[in-house]
């Protein structure tokens, strides 16, 4: 399908075409799924992809997906979705397993409810980091800082933030990419200027102990997401089998269950990431490279495609790329 005329196609087109290519998809007997990745979710204005690092999925949003996706496809968990994807035959719906990154109040206020709502359930992979005290994580406080004008380009180190301060479109996210690719310590230096900007951090911030027994007490599944967030590709072999390690049997205890299940930070995960997770006792790892899963998907590196869309352009990007591993 062209791009062009998909961007062209109103709301009920999109949907309709969805349908359409959903329908002709399931008649052919490809083994695949997909799996979506949600950040922020909640409230009534959708977030703005210019200027914010994660814009958020409004709560009326994010339930009409929820509604297509259990209609239209068969949800199931995260740690099912190749067994699902390999087993499927023709005629039948392509599994799809729903997934949620960080450790954000709004997955226990919002996306939780919403769950129930629709009757589906979900894998949150989280870090940790918040079960005892607030904690946000430092492209929080970067957005805090921008959007407050708390911070200038000489109080960051290490980086130039002046066109995101002046709002220009994009730049946030230049200077947020800017910021991932620092190492460890540098970037350790950036988030403590940035707390320092914007301040003491909301007790509401993160997810307690509490929170996370909540998720699975309603049935979800809890993954690991590291502790410290740091981009695994980029540490040395000690470090990085340390970070795959420092927080998971906390997070275990906290969530009353094994955790064999990881998300990469960033999604970014390469064959030396992969193999270091395998020795760490890890089934799955999921990465951000949109994709379908196919039969032959590495288990350590399952792709996931981001869906902070309206409902009917995440519905015409599913089918998309069910109808493209059909093809």
């Amino acid at each position: 399908m062209n791009g062009l005329l998909a961007r062209a196609l109103s709301d009920a087109g999109r949907t309709l075409l969805a349908i359409v290519l959903g329908w002709l998809a399931r008649l052919a007997p490809t083994r695949s799924g997909v799996v979506i990745v949600y950040h922020r979710v909640g409230g009534t204005v959708a977030g703005d992809e210019d200027l914010e690092i994660l814009p958020a999925v409004t709560s009326a949003v994010f339930e009409r997906q929820l509604r297509h996706v259990r209609r239209r496809y068969r949800v199931v968990p995260a740690a099912d979705i190749l067994h699902a994807a390999r087993t499927r035959r023709r005629g039948r719906r392509f599994p799809v397993a729903i997934t949620f990154d960080d450790d954000l109040r709004e997955h226990v206020d919002g996306a939780l409810p919403a769950l129930r709502r629709v009757g589906v359930k979900a894998t949150f992979f989280l870090t940790g980091a918040t079960l005892d005290e607030p904690r946000p994580f430092w492209w929080e406080d970067l957005q805090g800082a921008i959007d407050g004008g708390l911070v200038t380009p000489e109080r960051l180190p290490h980086v130039d933030a002046t066109a995101a301060l002046e709002r220009s479109p994009g730049a946030i996210l230049d200077l947020a990419g800017d910021i991932v690719r620092l190492g460890p310590e540098q970037r350790r230096a950036v988030a403590v200027a940035l707390r320092d900007a914007v301040g003491p951090a909301s007790d509401e911030n993160g997810l307690r102990a509490r929170d996370v027994r909540a998720l699975t007490e309603a049935g979800c599944t809890v993954g690991f997401h590291t502790l410290r967030h740091d981009v695994l590709p980029a540490l040395p072999e000690e470090q990085l089998g340390w970070a795959l390690e420092e927080g998971r049997e906390t997070l275990e205890a906290a969530a009353g269950m094994r955790i064999d299940l990881i998300a990469y930070p960033h999604g970014k995960a390469d064959d030396r990431v992969a193999a270091a997770a395998r020795r760490a006792g890890f089934a799955f790892g999921f990465t951000t490279a949109r994709g379908a899963v196919s039969g032959d998907t590495d288990a350590l590196r399952i792709p996931r495609t981001v869906a902070d869309l309206s409902a009917s352009s995440l519905a015409l990007r599913l089918s998309r790329l069910v109808a493209r591993t059909s093809g």
